[in-house]
């Protein structure tokens, strides 16, 4: 559903910059607050959880014992379609402005000039590179029995598989072929760093956990045969078999772009206050791209944060005379739905 190319003559009651868990939370807020809203993302609509972890299960989201994060990003993006947000896939933003006179943001992207008066940037991390261990081995073999993030399961039978890292997502990857296939976890650190659930998983599975242990080499003759592996307190290395490679140690964050935009940050993230506005009037931040004191990064608070940049976009918009808990949930009806119109032009 769309305006086609009549979409950039519109002034838009709120802009989204990335359709992640958090930028489509605040996109189903929005709507349900009858706001015309556009989510831009550089990827495809469903964010880390479509594009980075599509194969991994969830387990840390309500309602859900577990749900595959392409599933429930599914699920994101059609509620967000179901309530009449117009999503672009594929458009990459450049710059946002503030213009005093209009008292609107200007949005640039890679195909298309916007106007809003609000803007909500939820971009995740910026664009995400998986962490590289840096050992021999690792680029010639990336690809041939090497890769970053979760293991394909079907492609993991039988297997002799090594993950790497220690945090939620290397123990996840290895609790997901732990039925299927051989496998070995080794982490730099004395103890780690995921959820105490999964560490208990993988205590009463079949896993060879390895701490204090880190890569040395990976080898193999067009395909990863064996890594070689040294324990950090005795020194002693060992050869392992191994036919994967599942590197789990993180993503870096480009945020080149944001930084180019005014806003306030700390380190790579977007400063923001308690009901997520940035420094810049009308510009509103959320999710893993936000920070405050006390930020615990979750998928649920990216989507409550989502829902509070959309409420705090609200009042701002529209002004409301008086604001109660109900009308969280419809905006007043002498509001109307503002939903832009293909003939609307800038006013």
């Amino acid at each position: 559903m769309g305006l086609g190319e009549n979409e950039a003559n519109v002034i838009w009651d709120t802009l989204i910059i990335g359709a992640g868990p958090a930028g489509l939370s605040a996109a189903l807020f929005t709507r349900m607050r009858r706001m015309s809203t556009l989510l831009l993302d550089t990827a495809v609509a469903g964010g880390q959880l479509a594009s980075l972890y599509p194969k991994k299960p969830v387990h840390d989201y309500p309602s859900y014992t577990y749900v595959m994060g392409e599933d429930l990003g599914k699920n994101f993006v059609d509620q967000a379609n179901h309530m009449g947000a117009q999503i672009h896939e594929r458009e990459h933003v450049t710059m946002i402005r503030r213009d005093e006179e209009q008292n609107l943001i200007r949005v640039t992207s890679t195909k298309a000039e916007y106007e809003a008066r609000s803007v909500i940037v939820a971009t995740g991390g910026g664009a995400f590179e998986p962490r590289k261990i840096n050992k021999p081995g690792e680029v010639e073999l990336k690809g041939k029995g090497l890769f970053y993030g979760m293991p394909d399961v079907e492609a993991s039978k039988g297997k002799r598989i090594l993950v790497i890292g220690g945090g939620d997502s290397a123990l996840e990857s290895a609790l997901s072929v732990k039925d299927v296939a051989d496998v070995t976890l080794i982490h730099m650190l004395d103890k780690w760093q995921g959820m105490d659930t999964y560490v208990e998983e993988i205590k009463e599975s079949k896993i060879k956990p390895m701490l204090e242990t880190e890569t040395v080499e990976i080898r193999g003759d067009g395909k990863v045969q064996m890594v070689v592996v040294k324990n950090k307190k005795t020194e002693e290395t060992q050869e392992l078999p191994i036919d994967l490679v599942s590197i789990n140690i993180g993503f870096l964050m480009d945020t080149k772009i944001i930084r180019s935009w005014g806003l306030d940050l700390e380190g790579n993230q977007i400063k923001v206050d308690n009901i997520m506005n940035t420094n810049i009037k009308g510009v509103l931040s959320c999710g893993d791209i936000a920070t405050y004191p006390g930020k615990y990064k979750l998928l649920i608070t990216a989507c409550s944060e989502g829902a509070a940049a959309a409420n705090t976009a609200y009042i701002y918009v529209k002004a409301p005379k008086k604001f109660t808990v109900g009308e969280l949930y419809a905006a007043p009806k002498e509001e109307g739905d503002t939903q832009p119109k293909a003939s609307e032009t800038p006013a």
